[in-house]
């Protein structure tokens, strides 16, 4: 458990980075590949179908009963890793509930949207118009979808590291998300696992003790 209470406090560590990202690359770099960006879009748009296709699959509302009845086997079969379930479930859900309440707070428009002139700029609390930028759904959806497995499987984690960054960098080649939107969804999505592995530690098996 202390490896997730360190993630914690480098998820939360991460608003510095972001605030500078916001200050110093978003706007440089999102002009970049606006200008620029033809080479990776025909290879992100297919990566983004393919990832959209599949999470829609793996998390309709049917899933959750699912999952939780998973989890129930797992443990009363003594599974160690049987709250895995339990936490991808409650990772899924708060990931998106928590983004969604953000986006609106923050009222960020998106690069697409700055580009075409529906906003004046990347500021947040726009004054016209409902924007959702920030925190970056897809990012903090993927994270919170991923993260829990990858923290848990070593073997599978640089494949899942590795379609979580995709993800991330799709948004940002794609113009729908700022750089600093992907990195607080990716960062959101790690700290939400993290507290959940937290509160749901008491629930695994304890190892049988040979007399």
């Amino acid at each position: 458990m202390r490896n997730y209470i360190r993630l914690v406090l480098f998820a939360l560590a991460s608003v510095p980075l972001i605030l500078l990202l916001i200050w110093a690359m978003d706007e440089p770099l999102a002009e970049l590949l606006h200008r620029h960006d033809a080479p990776l879009r025909p290879f992100f748009t297919g990566f983004m179908r393919v990832h959209d296709a599949v999470t829609d699959k793996l998390m309709p509302l049917w899933l959750w009963p699912l999952l939780l009845l998973l989890f129930a086997v797992a443990r009363l079969r003594r599974w160690p890793h049987c709250t895995i379930w339990l936490v991808a479930l409650l990772t899924m859900i708060s990931s998106q509930g928590l983004r969604n309440l953000l986006a609106m707070y923050f009222n960020r428009p998106r690069p697409g949207q700055v580009f075409g002139n529906l906003a004046a700029n990347a500021d947040f609390w726009q004054l016209a118009g409902r924007f959702d930028a920030f925190p970056s759904g897809h990012a903090a959806g993927a994270a919170g979808l991923l993260l829990p497995w990858a923290l848990r499987f070593s073997r599978a984690r640089p494949w899942l590291l590795g379609w979580l960054g995709l993800v991330c960098l799709g948004r940002v080649v794609l113009g729908f998300h700022w750089l600093s939107d992907v990195v607080a969804g990716a960062a959101l999505g790690l700290l939400l696992t993290c507290l959940w592995e937290l509160a749901t530690g008491w629930l695994r098996p304890r190892p049988v003790v040979a007399p």
